[in-house]
C-alpha cells in the first residue's frame, strides 16, 4: 500500500512537470469568496425555555485556476468553540480544506492535501458555506459517524459515458492523525461510486475503512460529543478498532420538487493488534452495528421561497466501545426565502426525541431556529 501511493505521488508530480512544460504561460485566475451567518435559537426542554442569538462560522473559500489543467481550492474557517448551555465563548481557525487538482482528462484527476471525505452527497457537495445548505443544520451523522476530512491522495472521474458515471479513490491519514502529522504505517481507505442518469439526479454508494488507534481521533473525524474520549467513561478503552462505514445517497432535483435521502451503516470492532488478553475480556463489547438515516424534501413555492421537511435519525449500540451509545430521532419542518443570490434566511421548526436508558441523555425538546447566511466577493 505504501509502494502503490508512493508510486502514485511520484506519477502525480511527472504529469504536472510535463504540464508545466507543454502549457502556454496564463496569468492564475483566482476568486476569493467568504461565507458566514447568523443563528437565533429558542428551545422548551421539561418547561424551561433558553435561547439565544450566536455568529456561526465564516468560511474563508479560495479557488484559484493555475494553469487550464491545475486548480487549488482551500477553505479557512473561523468557528464558535462553544454554543448554547456551554461556558465556551471564544472561536478557533482552522484549515478545511487545502488542496491541488491535476486534471488528465474527465475520467481522471488527481487531487494531494486535506479534503472532504467523498462517502456521501452532503460531504462531497456542500462546504461550509450555510448559504447553500438545504436546511439550518448538517445531518446528525456528521457528529457521529462521518470521517469529515482526509489528508492524502485522491483520484477522481466524473461524467463517464451515458450514465454520468462518477469514482473516488483515496487514501490518507486515518481518524487518528493530525493535520501535522499521521506516525502510523496504516492508512484510511475510501471507495465512491456515483451516476447520474437523469438531469438533476445523482445516486452514490461508498465505503471506508480505517484503524482507530487508541481508541482516538484527531482533525479529520466528524466525532463530536458522542465520542467516548472521557476517561471517566466507564465503557471507554484504550484499544486498536477497526473502523467499516459504507453509505448510500440519493439526491434528486426536478421541477419545484428536491429530495435527498442518505443512509449510513458502520461497525466499529477490536483489531486484532491489541493484546489478545485484553481483546477475550472485551468480545462482549468489541463489535457494534451502527445506522444512521436521513431525508430531506424541499418545494419551492415561488421563485423565492422554499418549505421543506427532514427526518433525521441515530442508533449506536450499546456494545460500541468508541460512541456513546444513543437511539435518537429529530424532525422537522422549515421555510426559506432568498433575498437574492447572496442572502438567504431560514426558519425551521424542530422536535428531538431519545431513548431513555443509553449513554447519551435522553433529547426530549422543542426548537425554533432563525438564520441569515450570507456571501460576500
Amino acid at each position: 500500500m505504501i509502494r502503490g501511493a508512493i508510486s502514485l505521488c511520484a506519477a502525480f508530480m511527472g504529469m504536472l512537470l510535463f504540464n508545466g512544460a507543454h502549457v502556454q504561460a496564463q496569468e492564475p485566475v483566482t476568486q476569493f469568496q467568504m461565507f458566514g451567518h447568523l443563528t437565533s435559537t429558542a428551545e422548551i426542554i421539561e418547561n424551561d425555555w433558553q435561547s439565544d442569538f450566536s455568529l456561526g462560522e465564516h468560511d474563508f473559500f479560495v479557488v484559484s485556476k493555475i494553469t487550464p489543467r491545475i486548480s487549488f481550492l482551500s477553505e479557512t474557517v473561523v468557528a464558535p468553540t462553544g454554543g448554547m448551555g456551554h461556558s465556551s465563548s471564544g472561536f478557533k481557525v482552522s484549515i478545511e480544506r487545502a488542496r491541488l487538482k491535476y486534471q488528465h482528462r474527465e475520467w481522471l484527476s488527481i487531487i494531494v492535501g486535506k479534503m472532504h471525505t467523498p462517502v456521501n452527497y452532503w460531504n462531497d457537495v456542500y462546504h461550509h458555506g450555510r448559504l447553500f445548505f438545504p436546511t439550518i443544520d448538517r445531518p446528525r451523522s456528521f457528529g457521529t459517524a462521518i470521517p469529515i476530512h482526509t489528508l492524502g491522495l485522491r483520484l477522481q472521474g466524473q461524467n463517464i459515458g451515458g450514465i454520468n458515471l462518477g469514482y473516488d479513490l483515496v487514501i490518507g491519514n486515518g481518524m487518528s492523525s493530525t493535520d501535522i502529522s499521521d506516525g502510523s504505517l496504516q492508512k484510511s481507505l475510501t471507495a465512491a461510486v456515483h451516476i447520474k442518469p437523469k438531469e438533476g439526479m445523482r445516486i452514490g454508494l461508498s465505503a471506508y475503512r480505517d484503524l482507530i488507534k487508541e481508541n482516538s481521533t484527531g482533525s479529520h473525524s466528524g466525532h463530536s460529543s458522542t465520542f467516548h474520549y472521557t476517561m471517566g467513561d466507564a465503557n471507554w478503552y484504550p484499544v486498536d478498532l477497526n473502523f467499516e462505514l459504507y453509505c448510500f445517497s440519493f439526491y434528486r432535483n426536478r421541477g419545484k420538487w428536491e429530495t435527498l435521502l442518505e443512509t449510513t451503516w458502520n461497525r466499529n470492532s477490536l483489531s486484532d493488534t491489541n493484546d489478545p488478553d485484553l481483546v477475550s475480556v472485551l468480545d462482549s463489547l468489541g463489535r457494534s452495528d451502527n445506522t444512521t438515516f436521513y431525508a430531506y424534501a424541499g418545494r419551492k413555492v415561488s421563485k423565492l421561497d422554499r418549505i421543506y421537511g427532514l427526518l433525521d435519525i441515530s442508533n449506536v449500540s450499546e456494545a460500541d466501545l468508541h460512541l456513546k451509545s444513543n437511539k435518537l430521532t429529530k424532525f422537522g419542518f422549515g421555510w426559506s426565502h432568498d433575498f437574492s443570490a447572496l442572502v438567504r434566511s431560514q426558519v425551521q421548526f424542530e422536535r428531538y426525541t431519545g431513548l431513555a436508558g443509553y449513554e447519551v441523555p435522553a433529547d426530549d425538546k422543542w426548537e425554533i431556529k432563525l438564520r441569515i447566511a450570507y456571501c460576500l466577493y
